[in-house]
């Protein structure tokens, strides 16, 4: 079931990518063409886009109970909610992937990976963008927070919905929430050590000047340039040596540590 599990994730990432190709590119683009060899047997050559996202609801709900299936009802219930809870992992996951790819490129047209991963992504730009007006060179961390948020949210939700139907008393379901929500928040201060490490290879590969080309000194300096430049501001580099970026990296490690050292005992 796991390799089931699989493809449908895989085929979920091409109807995607297929949801943002223009006609022209499905016929002419040899991306394009590819997505459209892979997808058209299951979608109707007219509005093919309406039922895409069906389609994927549909591969999510159908698999998700295939892999649950069970004798017991609260077996069953059990394994539906791990098996949805890991979908709601898999799309934040792959929307923060179709943001930081689309960044590198940072261009709407021409059809390749890099532009459709930017379509992808624009919309969550575009609602990070109603809440906090910043640039677009510097729009991608909150825009990651702003998915992991809302998965987090709808993560909490469903779980909490569902364990309210299991244990029938409000005691038990806050109990699963608390523990949920501590989880969450530990895999977030997590994500500050990560970052820590980012700024940290930024600050070792910028003695040998990198090539400014190179798709990951762009993910670097696209990730941390946003929490640099404030810094800098703050304090300024004494000659050559930019201390911004080891009071950063001090600071996402330490605060790592101290978070996750407090919501740890509710887990």
């Amino acid at each position: 079931m796991s390799f089931v599990i699989f493809l449908a994730k895989v085929y979920i990432v091409i109807l995607l990518l297929r949801s943002v190709c223009s006609k022209q590119e499905l016929i002419f683009n040899p991306l394009g063409k590819i997505l459209a060899k892979v997808t058209n047997p299951v979608l109707s050559a007219k509005n093919a886009n309406r039922f895409i996202f069906l389609w994927i609801f549909g591969l999510v709900i159908v698999t998700s109970l295939l892999s649950a299936i069970s004798t017991n009802m609260n077996e069953f219930i059990s394994k539906f909610i791990l098996t949805f809870s890991d979908y709601i992992y898999f799309f934040m996951v792959l929307y923060v992937v179709f943001m930081i790819i689309g960044s590198l490129g940072n261009r709407p047209i021409g059809g390749g990976i890099t532009s459709l991963c930017f379509r992808l992504g624009l919309p969550w730009v575009k609602l990070t963008r109603m809440f906090i007006p910043i640039s677009s060179g510097k729009i991608v961390i909150p825009a990651i927070i702003t998915v992991y948020l809302l998965s987090s949210f709808l993560l909490l939700l469903v779980n909490t919905l569902f364990s309210l139907f299991l244990y029938k008393t409000i005691g038990n379901t806050l109990s699963v929430y608390g523990s949920i929500l501590a989880s969450e928040a530990y895999a977030l201060f997590d994500l500050l050590f990560y970052m820590s490490v980012i700024i940290a290879v930024r600050a070792l590969i910028s003695w040998v000047s990198p090539d400014p080309r190179n798709m990951l000194v762009q993910f670097i300096y696209v990730i941390t340039e946003p929490v640099l430049e404030p810094l800098r501001k703050l304090i300024p580099p004494v000659g050559f040596i930019d201390f911004s970026a080891l009071i950063a990296v001090l600071g996402f490690y330490f605060a790592s540590i101290i978070l996750k050292g407090l919501v740890s005992p509710f887990m």
